[in-house]
């Protein structure tokens, strides 16, 4: 049976399905106990506004990685690929968080978007033909809420990984994914939610097929999921689709984003047992992803 993409999930009956669906693949997987990292991240000096706690609990990730001790494990500056790229605005965040050490960005998407850099190259196409397009250039791989929106999610991630290792050079991949949780604060929304099961069974494959390093990280927890659930998904939910408020936008609430930082920041250690996000990372053996990839102090 053909899954259902959130994203569009036509009919009502159909609508109803995505939810079985969801919780069912919630379910598969293997016992298998791949490898949880628990550091601790920042969002010292961050823009919090119009940010839902994941995204900003996302940002305060890629805030706290030590991209110097990358470039010297990478054996060179940071030549990023961004899968599901969007506007291309992790191309300009990531360029402000390396500075001296950031080479270069593309972005690959199924859509052309006008906001896109000009400075960035742009890639228009399906994620599933990742493989063609990994220049030998490329040592860093991300993506940030894109995956759950790809049909073949771990194809992509074992082509991407393949081609990396074909380049025989040290590389780095981190896919941002939303967790179980958060198909109650997004609803419709791409094919999937990943739960701990399906993450083991992906990296379990990997490690099957490559020589890596592989790992999860819990991102947010219950304070952040509670926060959104409350301010952002039943206020838009019911403005929107109940009262017709076409021009409800949930941030300009009262006091929204105190309240968004304040879960913040309970949740800066990555410890929680149900997260809201989930940090899939991917390295080449050189790289010890506990000592190598984030920095040993944080500013909160």
């Amino acid at each position: 049976m053909k899954k259902i993409n959130g994203d569009n999930p036509g009919n009502f009956i159909n609508r109803l399905l995505y939810f079985y669906q969801c919780v069912r693949d919630h379910r598969k997987g293997t016992n298998y106990l791949c490898e949880i990292y628990k550091p601790s991240v920042s969002i010292f000096n961050l823009n919090t506004f119009k940010k839902t706690p994941t995204r900003l609990l996302c940002d305060a990730f890629w805030n706290s990685i030590d991209y110097k001790n990358l470039k010297l494990k990478l054996e060179s500056n940071l030549s990023f690929f961004d899968i599901g790229c969007g506007s291309g605005l992790y191309g300009r965040y990531l360029k402000q968080l390396t500075g001296k050490y950031f080479s270069s960005y593309t972005g690959l998407d199924i859509y052309k978007n006008i906001n896109y850099p000009k400075e960035f190259n742009h890639i228009i196409s399906n994620a599933e033909n990742i493989y063609q397009h990994i220049e030998k250039k490329i040592n860093f791989i991300i993506s940030q809420s894109a995956l759950e929106h790809i049909e073949k999610d771990s194809y992509v991630i074992e082509e991407t990984t393949k081609k990396l290792i074909e380049n025989n050079k040290p590389f780095v991949q981190i896919h941002m994914v939303p967790s179980s949780k958060c198909l109650w604060l997004y609803l419709w929304h791409g094919y999937r939610q990943y739960s701990k099961k399906n993450l083991s069974t992906i990296l379990r494959q990997l490690k099957k097929k490559f020589s890596i390093n592989a790992l999860i990280v819990p991102i947010g927890g219950n304070h952040s999921y509670w926060t959104h659930l409350r301010y952002i998904t039943i206020p838009v939910y019911f403005r929107k689709f109940i009262l017709r408020d076409k021009q409800f936008d949930w941030y300009n609430q009262k006091n929204v984003e105190k309240k968004i930082i304040e879960s913040v920041k309970k949740e800066l250690d990555c410890n929680q047992e149900n997260p809201v996000f989930w940090a899939i990372i991917v390295t080449s053996k050189n790289i010890d992803i506990k000592n190598d990839l984030l920095k040993k102090t944080q500013n909160l």
